[in-house]
């Protein structure tokens, strides 16, 4: 029996959170009643935590407190998958943006590099390299790139304002290992505070 076990599948799923409001208080997150992750503030992420697969009913409150949910909502958590699910605002509410990472490389000498917009007043924005090159253009809020595949090594990028040449932020010094999946999330808000900013994310850890 113990044999037969170690050679099933694995039925299992992960889950983390992302704060990506700036004007949402901090939070504690429930799946099911249970307590996720507690005190998250805006710019923030938690810790993946292994759950068995299926539709789980989240609610966000304000931390510290467990009377009036900000939000409950039902998200479909698959086996075999690893997720992010980003607190963000759609329609001028509370909404969870679930988003699934990826960790099976097809080469362990390249770098997997995805790029998302969670600033809610943003322009279109692009993710390039010094010399010019853009890896991903004009993405809209809320956008789903795919992963870039870059050579390990260190780098620096410039996020642009559409496809112009503008420089809206820098992000220097970003360390990829070959093999592994990162994310680029960038919050904040455009022309105004706390600006934009980002996050820098290994995912399916």
């Amino acid at each position: 029996m113990e044999q037969f076990s170690k050679s099933l599948p694995r039925v299992e799923t992960s889950v983390r959170i992302l704060h990506a409001v700036p004007k949402a208080p901090n939070v504690d997150v429930y799946l099911n009643g249970s307590l996720l992750t507690s005190n998250l503030a805006f710019g923030k992420i938690s810790k993946y935590t292994v759950l068995s697969p299926g539709e789980y009913e989240f609610q966000l409150f304000r931390a510290g407190t467990y009377d009036k949910p900000l939000l409950t909502q039902t998200v479909q958590l698959i086996a075999n998958a690893n997720y992010t699910v980003s607190i963000v605002t759609l329609a001028n509410a509370l909404y969870l943006f679930r988003l699934k990472d990826d960790n099976v490389p097809v080469t362990k000498s390249q770098a997997f590099l995805r790029f998302i917009n969670l600033s809610s007043n943003a322009p279109l924005l692009s993710l390039a390299l010094p010399n010019g090159v853009t890896l991903f253009n004009e993405a809209e809020y809320l956008e789903t790139t795919g992963y870039y595949q870059l050579s390990a090594g260190i780098y620096n990028f410039e996020v642009l304002l559409g496809s112009s040449q503008i420089t809206t932020k820098y992000i220097k010094n970003i360390t990829l290992d070959g093999g592994v999946f990162y994310t680029i999330y960038i919050i904040g808000l455009f022309n105004d505070k706390p600006p934009l900013g980002y996050l820098f994310v290994e995912d399916a850890i």
